[in-house]
């Protein structure tokens, strides 16, 4: 007798294969973005993988808090080095645009000096950027 495997179960398992099903290959990020040492809301927080794959993104909320998503909302975010930038922003509910300047190169994927490593699992990153004192 010749057993027959529905198409659905082959494609779920492939598509299982494809993905990973563990979380050893993906963390949560979250953690907080200091200014000058003090902890800053009103900024996007921007995960750009060196690999150049999608990146995660998360807001700072007004205590300078984050946690990053990634793809269609998912907080698993996949290990390996990121490039890490944030913009000022007004888009975060309730939390005012900062009005403290920063330097550039922490601000732009292209000329960011910040790079962070997700490992598998819970991964707390705070971010420590300066101002543009004077400037």
């Amino acid at each position: 007798m010749k057993t027959v495997i529905p198409s659905w179960i082959v494609l779920a398992l492939l598509l299982l294969g494809l993905t990973g099903c563990g979380s050893g290959n993906a963390g949560t990020v979250s953690g907080t973005v200091n200014v000058d040492g003090e902890p800053s809301g009103g900024f996007f927080v921007y995960f750009d993988p060196i690999d150049g794959s999608a990146e995660a993104i998360g807001g700072a909320v007004e205590d300078g808090s984050y946690s990053l998503t990634y793809g269609r909302g998912s907080n698993q975010i996949p290990v390996g080095e990121y490039r890490v930038y944030v913009t000022p922003t007004d888009l975060i509910d309730n939390v005012p645009k900062p009005k403290v300047k920063l330097e550039t190169q922490y601000m732009n994927r292209e000329s960011t000096t910040l790079v962070k490593k997700v490992d598998a699992g819970t991964n707390v990153i705070d971010l420590d950027i300066p101002s543009r004192k004077g400037k």
